[in-house]
């Protein structure tokens, strides 16, 4: 799959770009460290960092899971589904043989449930919560680094695409009429409230722009 998003040279300086050096601007450095250190910062950036962590597993559900019990074939004695790996292998792990979630991708961006651009994304979004996860005190104390409140918004409309093409999928093969069911209706309790904690991102987001 074609990466879109640049090189960790690059995302370093664009994640700098604009930013107070301490060197340049002692004073104006100082008051950009004030207001990372500020409560309600620390608050938003932990947050933030617990939501990333939700949509992960959201997305580990409806893109890596999924993906697989599509190609299942029944149960066991367990109850536990038996997937025809042969048949997953070619359909989907040949796709990106050394990266199980972007193959997992790309047979969505095969099966139109989102567009390779989209894929992007949510690759993308699969290496912030990497780095969030595990340098989150470099976001909560320097002034240069900044969450990715878009990539999240984005994430969180691509999931929902993704969970529409599910629903589709169950409604066509459990149901004798899937003609009759709006697919826009089918909302689950998981997406109404990562929708709930999209409203909370926007709206400290636009806080932190107003201060």
């Amino acid at each position: 799959m074609k990466r879109h998003r640049n090189s960790d040279a690059d995302h370093h300086q664009l994640r700098h770009t604009g930013s107070v050096g301490f060197a340049d601007d002692p004073e104006g450095y100082k008051r950009a460290l004030e207001a990372k250190l500020r409560p309600e910062s620390i608050r938003f950036a932990l947050m933030f960092a617990s939501l990333l962590q939700m949509i992960h597993e959201r997305l580990k559900l409806v893109v890596l899971d999924e993906v697989r019990e599509f190609y299942s074939v029944g149960f066991d004695e367990s109850g536990r589904s038996i997937v025809n790996e042969d048949a997953y292998r070619r359909k989907v792990l040949d796709l990106a043989p050394k990266n199980k979630f972007r193959a997992s991708l790309l047979w969505l961006v095969e099966s139109e449930a989102i567009t390779m651009a989209q894929a992007a994304r949510l690759d993308d979004i699969y290496v912030h919560r990497h780095a969030v996860t595990h340098e989150l005190i470099k976001y909560i104390v320097d002034p240069a680094e900044r969450l990715d409140t878009d990539l999240f918004v984005e994430a969180v409309e691509i999931l929902k695409a993704i969970k529409r093409f599910w629903a589709g999928i169950m409604v066509s093969t459990t149901i004798d009429n899937p003609a009759e069911v709006d697919l826009d209706e089918v909302f689950t309790l998981d997406m109404m409230v990562l929708q709930r904690c999209v409203d909370a991102v926007i709206k400290g987001t636009r806080e932190h722009a107003s201060e």
